[in-house]
C-alpha cells in the first residue's frame, strides 16, 4: 500500500493534473543523480532532478504477488551524466533506482513512491539506449548463501578472503601498445612464484617447416625454463644449443622449441617451469585518459606487459594511468602456495561432483 498525502490523492482525482516522475539513481560508486521526464528541472528534497536526458518508459504492472516487476525505459544521449561510454564501461550497473511522482506546480503535496528497484540489462542502438528496471522482487530470486564449489567463493581481499590488497596494489602508464588489450609497462618488474608443469596430453611437432611448437604456459604465466622432452615411449630427446638433429631439441628464452625435419608428425611431452604472472587475474582501473573511471580484469601478465581479458571501451593510449592489483585463480594451490590463506579458502575441491552421483557402478 502506498503513502499518499490528501492533497496529492486530490489533485490526481481532478480533472486537470500537473504532474511528473522523479528518477533517483545511486550508482554503486555512491554517486547521486536525479532525472525527470518534465520539461525543465525539478528541485525536490534537496536533490536537483535534471530534465536533461529525455526518456520515455513502459507501463508498471505490479500485483500482490512475489513476481518480479520490470520496467523498460528508452532514453537518447543527451545528458553529460550518461553517456555511452559509462554505460559500456559498467558504471551504471546494478545502479539503485527509486521513482516518485509529484505535482511539479505544488511540490509541498509530497510525493508517492510508484516502484524501486536496480538497473538490468542495457542495450545501446543508434544513440539511443534501453535500461531494464528489476523490481524488489527480484532479489527474492537470486541464491542467498553460499553454495558448494570446488573454486573459491570469496572475491579476492573482501572480508571473507581476508587478504590485504594495499601491498599488492601497484600503479603504472603505459609507455607502448601492443594490441586493444595489450600494452608494455617497464615499470611493473613484479613477478610470481615458478611451479613445474608437466606435459600429460603430448603434442604433435608440425610436418612442415619450422619444426617448431611454442609453449603457452596455464594461468597466464611466462615460461621459465626446460625440464626435459620425451616422446610417447618414456624417450629423452637431447637438448642442443644449435640446430637439433635426430631426437633433439633447442629452446629459446620465450619457450619456442624446435625440432628436427626427422622427427616431423611424432608426438612429444615437454616439461617445463614456468612463472605465475604478479597480477594475472588482478584488476585494472584506469586513472586518467579516455577509459578513466572504468577497469578491466587481467588476463595474464609478464614483467611489462599487461594483458586484459577484454578491450577497453575506448582505445588505450601511450601516457595513460591506472593502477594495478594483483589476482587469484580461486584454485586452493594457489591460496596455498602462494598467498598462505589456505584457512580462509571458501570451497569444497574435494566433494565429489555430478559425475560421480551418476556414475553407473559396476
Amino acid at each position: 500500500m502506498r503513502n499518499i498525502s490528501a492533497a496529492l490523492l486530490a489533485h490526481l482525482q481532478g480533472d486537470v493534473r500537473t504532474i511528473a516522475t522523479l528518477w533517483l539513481i545511486t550508482r554503486t560508486d555512491g554517486q547521486v543523480f536525479g532525472f525527470t521526464d518534465l520539461d525543465r528541472d525539478i528541485t525536490y528534497n534537496g536533490v536537483t532532478y535534471s530534465s536533461a536526458g529525455g526518456y520515455t518508459h513502459s507501463s508498471l504492472d505490479s500485483g500482490s504477488t512475489l513476481s518480479t516487476s520490470n520496467l523498460d525505459i528508452q532514453a537518447i544521449f543527451d545528458s553529460s551524466a550518461i553517456t555511452q561510454a559509462s554505460l559500456q564501461g559498467g558504471l551504471w550497473d546494478f545502479a539503485a533506482v527509486s521513482i516518485q511522482l509529484v505535482n511539479y506546480n505544488d511540490l509541498s503535496m509530497g510525493a508517492v513512491q510508484l516502484n524501486g528497484g536496480t538497473l538490468g540489462q542495457l542495450t545501446i542502438k543508434n544513440g539511443t539506449y534501453t535500461a531494464e528496471l528489476r523490481g524488489l522482487a527480484q532479489v527474492m530470486q537470486q541464491d542467498a548463501g553460499d553454495v558448494y564449489s570446488p573454486t573459491c567463493r570469496a572475491t579476492f581481499g573482501d572480508s571473507k578472503c581476508t587478504m590485504d590488497l594495499a601491498p599488492l596494489t601497484f600503479s603504472g602508464s603505459v609507455q607502448s601498445i601492443n594490441n586493444a588489450t595489450s600494452w608494455n609497462d617497464p615499470g611493473l618488474t613484479q613477478t610470481g612464484p615458478s611451479t613445474s608443469f608437466i606435459d600429460s596430453r603430448g603434442q604433435i611437432i608440425p610436418t612442415q617447416t619450422p619444426f617448431t611448437i611454442q609453449i603457452v604456459p596455464p594461468a597466464g604465466g611466462s615460461f621459465v625454463s626446460n625440464t626435459g622432452v620425451h616422446d610417447a615411449v618414456g624417450k629423452s630427446y637431447s637438448l642442443v644449443g644449435g640446430s637439433p638433429g635426430n631426437q633433439q631439441y633447442s629452446v629459446s628464452p620465450s619457450g619456442l622449441y624446435t625440432f628436427s625435419v626427422q622427427q616431423a608428425g611424432a608426438e612429444v611431452f615437454i616439461d617445463y617451469s614456468y612463472g605465475m604472472g604478479y597480477f594475472a587475474f588482478g584488476l585494472v582501473k584506469w586513472l586518467t585518459g579516455l577509459n578513466a573511471g572504468t577497469s578491466g580484469d587481467v588476463k595474464s601478465f609478464s614483467p611489462g606487459v599487461v594483458t586484459l581479458a577484454m578491450q577497453p571501451v575506448f582505445p588505450v593510449r601511450v601516457g595513460d594511468t591506472y593502477s594495478i592489483v594483483a589476482g587469484c585463480d580461486r584454485q586452493p594451490g594457489t591460496c596455498s602456495g602462494r598467498w598462505n590463506n589456505l584457512i580462509h579458502f571458501r570451497g569444497e575441491p574435494f566433494i565429489p561432483g555430478q559425475d560421480t552421483m551418476i556414475a553407473v557402478k559396476t
